[in-house]
């Protein structure tokens, strides 16, 4: 078993194909994306957890529940087409229009947006620049559907790998967009996923539950959850090994695979998050409970004292110890260990004579580490999350709304 990073995102999988265009919706660059299958696929997604749900999402969540072979995903920044007006006919016209030009049904049509909440989309534009999106369709095309969905994101997030599973060959590429309202649980993002593994809906459901839930769920830039967040998958089931319907040795090596591409374009969001200069991660050990070992991770993640220390680069231990204390898990001062690096900063209820010399040149890296050891138990739990700078609270403020 072996598994190869190498070019192609999306595109990786042989049926797949994609393309990006210019429609008008931003100032400038690509605003509209295209992924599409040649052969029918099984799919599976997950959604935000906000109560409150674009256009896009709603229309997805019922597509999901009739179907599985999605064979094309229309994607448009610059607008969320989200608390607006026109939100359902939006999208009900996306879908006709480019079901009709891919000769598909409509209900092989995902679609999905991202951008300023509560104006009406003038989707006409997308209408519009839909010849051009299907004729540019290419293996070539990844890169142009990266950038299309892209909204204060400085840089495209792609990730492929070629696996290998005793000599069966299958694909699992990746692109993803988010920078800012990124929340554990899912984010203002969005995820698109390929692959050709032969696999059951229900059991490609269930891998990419347990990818997101230990990725892109375990991610914190500042706290808000969108409207619009969604993660896709397709499978072309086009590899040669026995369709998986259970939880055997080559799924549990393909969910593996996948919690790992689904981990690397959560930290390059992470990396990307509005302002941000560092990439930080916390890991909790030594928990009573799984819940308690959440809980901590979660609040540390999220503590804003915490984010502009490390934006700082001040190894603050008492912001740490303080999220620590008022998480509500189940703790023991007398058993708390916290290391920042490897250096231990706080243990059995007090600071320790630690290196601040090392701790200084420590914090310069752009990425940090803070473990926390409860000493209470065997339950960990890890998250990552990015610092909050000047440019953050710029980048937002003059964010239109």
């Amino acid at each position: 078993m072996k598994t190869e990073i190498v070019k192609g995102s999306v595109c990786i999988v042989n049926a797949i194909k994609a393309s990006g265009f210019f429609a008008g919706l931003k100032k400038d660059g690509y605003d509209v994306g295209l992924i599409y299958s040649d052969k029918t696929t099984v799919s599976s997604a997950v959604f935000t957890q906000n109560v409150i749900k674009a256009a896009p999402l709603v229309y997805d969540i019922n597509l999901m529940s009739q179907t599985s072979d999605i064979r094309a995903v229309v994607v448009n920044s610059g607008n969320a087409n989200a608390c607006n007006r026109n939100g359902e006919k939006a999208v009900e016209e996306i879908v006709k229009t480019f079901a009709d030009k891919l000769n598909l049904k409509n209900n092989q049509v995902f679609v999905a947006s991202t951008g300023v909440i509560g104006e009406d989309l003038d989707y006409k534009r997308i209408i519009n620049v839909s010849d051009e999106l299907v004729q540019g369709l290419s293996k070539s095309g990844c890169s142009k559907f990266a950038k299309s969905i892209m909204t204060t994101d400085t840089f495209e997030k792609t990730y492929a790998l070629k696996c290998n599973f005793y000599g069966t060959e299958f694909h699992i590429g990746g692109v993803a967009k988010g920078a800012g309202m990124i929340h554990p649980n899912m984010a203002t993002m969005l995820s698109f996923i390929t692959t050709d593994i032969n696999i059951s809906q229900a059991m490609l459901s269930k891998a990419l539950k347990e990818a997101v839930y230990k990725s892109f769920n375990r991610i914190s830039v500042d706290g808000d959850t969108s409207t619009n967040d969604t993660v896709f998958i397709m499978s072309t089931c086009q590899a040669s090994n026995e369709k998986i319907e259970n939880e055997n040795e080559i799924y549990r090596f393909f969910t593996d695979q996948l919690i790992d591409v689904c981990t690397y374009l959560a930290k390059l969001i992470v990396k990307d998050g509005e302002g941000a200069t560092k990439l930080a991660e916390v890991v909790v050990v030594g928990a009573s409970s799984s819940e308690d070992a959440e809980l901590i991770a979660r609040s540390v993640s999220n503590s804003l004292l915490v984010k502009t220390a490390v934006f700082g680069k001040d190894p603050n231990w008492g912001r740490i110890v303080g999220s620590i204390g008022y998480s509500k898990a189940n703790i023991s001062l007398g058993r708390l260990k916290v290391y920042i690096g490897d250096e231990l900063v706080f243990s059995c209820g007090k600071r320790t004579n630690y290196n601040r010399d090392y701790l200084k040149k420590y914090m310069d890296n752009e990425e940090i580490k803070i473990l926390i050891d409860l000493g209470l138990g065997i339950h960990t739990y890890n998250m990552w999350f990015s610092d909050i700078s000047y440019d953050y609270v710029k980048i937002n403020a003059e964010y239109h709304t």
